[in-house]
């Protein structure tokens, strides 16, 4: 029998990069040829174990940069496996992509700088050719987030400025901001006077180099940039390597771009909310905070189902887990509990065993094994 979970909601892992991964399964490794960069760039997908084609759940999109430096690449992506787990951000779509060394400089060097830059080239890949990719084959939103470290903190620091309409967050982990011709302070300065229509957050960590960029950049943000739309924050970590600033920085800098989102989440699962309306009324203010929706939880909407169960609030459990199921169809789970409920209250199941049985025919979500396990436990319900 499957163990019932309150808040997180089932024990699933999945090999990923030789590490054992919660919420996260790799879709797959593939090679795109750049139309604009003229050069091939090796990506990988990886993808919340609720994902699959079919259903209608969008998810944010996070472009983590240099997958081939994989201790810190296997460190972000545990990360945001980790922070997804214990519901402080929303299952999302995760694209790394690889940097050859042969171009990484000029991938990431303007022509401004450098005769030879592909910078611009590499933005128009990114937004031209590998988003709408990600948007049509991978449920991707229009939420976006880059991640990127050392001269991919440059470009990603580049790009929130040029590209500031397109994005929603940018981390950059041991930046340099100035080149030949360009002063990234001075663009990030400038878009004070900008208006925005939702959030637009920013990140950056500076490890024992690149100290003067900090200061400066860093009092640029304090004395130039008032405007509530624009989230900036600089973290600096005096002794640490430069390679050492991705494990730092990438913790806090996904919590505090979701945080209002885990805060909001965190109302409706509250045990002192008995009004399961409310849920429009949150989302409305998580759209209001991101200018895009962002799903509740798995595990957020079947803890509330398990509380009023618990409760014995067994129309209260069965209206909760409905909400769960419309939102995932393919947790054939939320269909037994709410048998269970109907159970108890002495009402017919039939048409929620149906919908158990068809839902567990199309899930992705499960194993074989565990598709048979749910069968037992259906049957063990309904004895």
């Amino acid at each position: 029998m499957l163990k019932k979970f309150t808040l997180l909601f089932i024990s699933f892992t999945t090999i990923l990069f030789a590490q054992n991964y919660e919420r996260y399964k790799k879709l797959k490794d593939t090679t795109i040829t750049s139309k604009n960069l003229g050069f091939e760039k090796k990506v990988s997908i990886t993808v919340p174990i609720e994902w699959q084609n079919g259903i209608k759940n969008n998810f944010p999109l996070i472009i983590v940069f240099d997958k081939q430096n994989k201790r810190s690449h296997n460190y972000i992506i545990n990360t945001i496996d980790y922070l997804t787990s214990t519901e402080q951000i929303p299952s999302s779509i995760i694209i790394s992509i690889e940097s050859e060394q042969r171009y990484r400089y000029n991938e990431t060097q303007y022509k401004t700088s450098d005769s030879n830059g592909l910078a611009l080239e590499n933005e128009n890949f990114i937004f031209e050719e590998l988003i709408p990719l990600a948007e049509k084959n991978y449920k991707a939103s229009k939420f976006r987030i880059l991640v990127g470290h050392s001269r991919y903190g440059y470009f990603t620091t580049s790009i929130f400025s040029s590209r500031i309409n397109d994005l929603n967050g940018v981390i950059s982990m041991s930046p340099f901001f100035f080149q030949k011709n360009i002063d990234l302070t001075d663009s990030i300065s400038k878009m004070n006077n900008l208006s925005y229509n939702s959030k637009k957050y920013y990140r950056f960590g500076i490890g024992n180099d690149y100290s003067e960029d900090f200061i400066k950049m860093d009092s640029i943000i304090k004395k130039n940039i008032p405007n509530p739309f624009l989230d900036i924050k600089g973290y600096r970590f005096k002794a640490a390597d430069h390679n050492a600033t991705p494990g730092l920085l990438i913790n806090a800098a996904l919590y505090d771009i979701f945080e209002e989102w885990s805060t909001i989440q965190a109302k409706y699962s509250s045990n002192k909310q008995k009004d399961l309306s409310i849920k429009k009324d949150l989302e409305q203010k998580i759209l209001s905070n991101y200018g895009i929706k962002l799903n509740f939880s798995i595990g957020t909407l079947n803890g509330k189902g398990w509380y009023f169960y618990n409760e014995k609030q067994y129309d209260k459990a069965i209206q909760a887990w409905q909400i769960l199921v419309d939102s995932y169809p393919n947790f054939s789970q939320g269909f037994l509990y709410i048998i269970k409920a109907q159970i108890q209250l002495k009402q017919n199941y039939f048409q929620t065993v149906e919908k158990f049985k068809t839902s567990l025919v199309n899930s992705e979500f499960y194993t074989e094994k565990e598709k048979q396990e749910l069968e037992i436990e259906l049957q063990e319900i309904t004895k």
